[in-house]
């Protein structure tokens, strides 16, 4: 755009594309007590990988600044300013923010998730545009919500749907903090959101294994599925598309199936193969990776049999309807207490089942081990000492 500054519902938005206006922006920044924080990023829709492509700060005085990543070759600096601790940040639903921060490298410190304050006062819908509605009464446009952020250059409407991202939450976080407080809650908040800064992003285990339908692959086809996978994601990096557009999960994994299949015959009468791949460089590049993977399985002597099923029913005995009976009891007193959105943050139905299969109540949140033990008590219900884990669903 031309216009790098414009107005909207009297907040200034500033494009920042270079990297002195950056390191400008950054000093004014550092002063403040707390900031407003969003990212736009991709994840596999139009491009390959998980990638960040618009970065959205409002600080206390009224200014949005829309920092471009592409036009940026060093974010270090911004950063910087988000591993600070002085600094609180105001995220609404951070989760995937924080994940894509931590895989470029940045440990984010002090946030304030709102969208967690909306779910402990019990919002049903905890979107953004449900929070505005009903704390302010203002109605917000979600255009540009499937956006293609990845494009350039940017247009106006782009820039004020990014810039409402964030441009209200200080005004949010206020209302609700104070809402959360009220209500005694504060020390979930707290904690909560000390989880959410732990997170830290990992490539998932085996991904091919999670293809639908894998699971019925034997041994044998499931290691050549692994290769074709890879070869797939090497695709997907050189095409720069997300590697399902190139080919579809199921067709990976019917390959697979039939690893002894045409590939000429299967590259022009499978659906959803992309043109590219049908080239015949491209072409020879899956035959081979097909041939190699076929090879490496027969040379390390991968078996024909089929896994056992994983997903075998646990067996139900006396003993464990009457604890799965017991703590569904402490469960609806506590949405009865806390409400049925709210009470979600405190005790899920995997947490129910885990304890009716195993014996064992695994939590991870201080607050919401209190509240269950507190409420079994209550009951006259006894519960085991809680065994502490790492599941993030508690």
């Amino acid at each position: 755009m031309e216009n790098t500054t414009l107005i909207h519902d009297g907040v200034t938005i500033k494009l920042v594309e270079r990297q002195e206006q950056l390191q400008e922006v950054i000093v004014l920044l550092n002063q403040s007590k707390e900031l407003a924080l969003d990212l736009e990023f991709d994840q596999n829709r139009f491009t390959y990988g998980f990638n960040l492509c618009l970065v959205q700060i409002a600080d206390e005085s009224g200014v949005c600044y829309i920092i471009d990543p592409f036009a940026i070759p060093d974010l270090q600096p911004l950063f910087e300013l988000f591993a600070n601790p002085a600094i609180t940040k105001i995220i609404h639903h951070s989760n995937n923010d924080i994940l894509l921060l931590s895989k470029m490298g940045c440990r984010i410190k002090s946030v304030m998730d709102t969208d967690v304050a909306a779910k402990i006062l019990n919002y049903e819908r905890s979107s953004l545009a449900t929070v505005l509605k009903e704390e302010f009464n203002i109605e917000i446009d979600k255009s540009q919500q499937s956006s293609n952020w990845n494009k350039r250059p940017l247009t106006e409407a782009q820039l004020q749907y990014a810039a409402i991202d964030v441009m209200y939450l200080h005004r949010i976080k206020a209302k609700l903090l104070t809402e959360v407080e009220q209500l005694g809650r504060l020390h979930w908040l707290e904690e909560e959101n000390q989880m959410l800064e732990s997170l830290t992003y990992s490539e998932p285990t085996n991904p091919h294994l999670k293809l639908r339908n894998a699971y019925k692959l034997n041994y044998y086809q499931q290691y050549i599925l692994r290769d074709l996978f890879t070869f797939r994601e090497q695709m997907g990096k050189l095409f720069n598309k997300p590697a399902p557009y190139l080919i579809p999960n199921e067709a990976l994994v019917e390959l697979a199936n039939n690893p002894n299949t045409d590939i000429h015959e299967w590259l022009n009468h499978t659906r959803g193969i992309h043109g590219g791949l049908k080239r015949s460089r491209n072409e020879k590049l899956l035959k081979d990776a097909l041939h190699d993977a076929k090879n490496a399985a027969k040379d390390n002597n991968i078996s024909h049999d089929y896994p056992e099923s994983r997903w075998q029913r646990p067996l139900r005995t006396p003993e464990t309807e009457q604890r799965k009976e017991e703590l569904t009891k402490v469960q609806k007193q506590i949405v009865e207490k806390y409400g049925e959105y709210a009470a979600r943050l405190i005790i899920t139905q995997s947490v129910i089942n885990d304890y009716c299969f195993t014996g064992e109540l695994r939590c991870t949140k201080q607050y919401a081990t209190a509240i269950v033990m507190s409420t079994a008590q209550e009951l006259g219900i006894t519960l085991p000492a809680p065994v502490q884990n790492n599941d993030p669903d508690n």
